[in-house]
């Protein structure tokens, strides 16, 4: 590395002129681009690829793929085994089988709307207390109307002494 990068670049050159040679691979180096090739040379390929040996090779391929698959699955499953086993025994309570309560239904919906409007009815047109306290009290609607038909709603204003 004396040369830096500056040295490294003769240096590729070098190499990529010795790889034509022939000197790294064995074979005669390669004829120049400009000469004449050989009319016996068909400049392909003669042969085809061998069919038997491609299928040997992919169904080897197909066979080890299988296996690691088949192992995978065998080495999961042996693996959650063994965790079960390693868990405690479920309760009799964790086990028994749940039956959610039945649905609550009306039984006759018309005689609980009836019901419900009775007492809507009750409300509005009888007398009572609104409170616990007995600090409020409810009166029918006929006789709201009676007191209040004529008058003004607005508070009275306290007259100035």
């Amino acid at each position: 590395m004396s040369g830096g990068p500056a040295g490294l670049i003769p240096a590729i050159l070098a190499g990529l002129t010795l790889r034509g040679s022939g000197l790294f691979t064995g074979r005669p180096p390669r004829p120049p681009a400009n000469t004449q090739r050989d009319p016996n040379d068909p400049g392909h390929e003669t042969r085809d690829v061998n069919v038997r040996n491609t299928a040997l090779v992919m169904a080897g391929l197909a066979l080890t793929a299988l296996a690691v698959i088949g192992t995978m699955i065998w080495l999961m499953s042996t693996f959650a085994a063994s965790q079960r086993r390693a868990l405690p025994a479920l309760t009799p309570q964790q086990t028994a089988r749940l039956a959610p309560p039945p649905p609550n239904l009306q039984a006759n919906p018309y005689a609980d709307i009836d019901r419900e409007r009775a007492a809507s009815e009750a409300r509005l047109a009888g007398y009572g207390y609104r409170d616990e306290a007995h600090t409020r009290a409810r009166i029918p609607i006929g006789r709201a109307m009676e007191l209040t038909v004529g008058r003004s709603l607005e508070p009275a204003e306290p007259t100035a002494r």
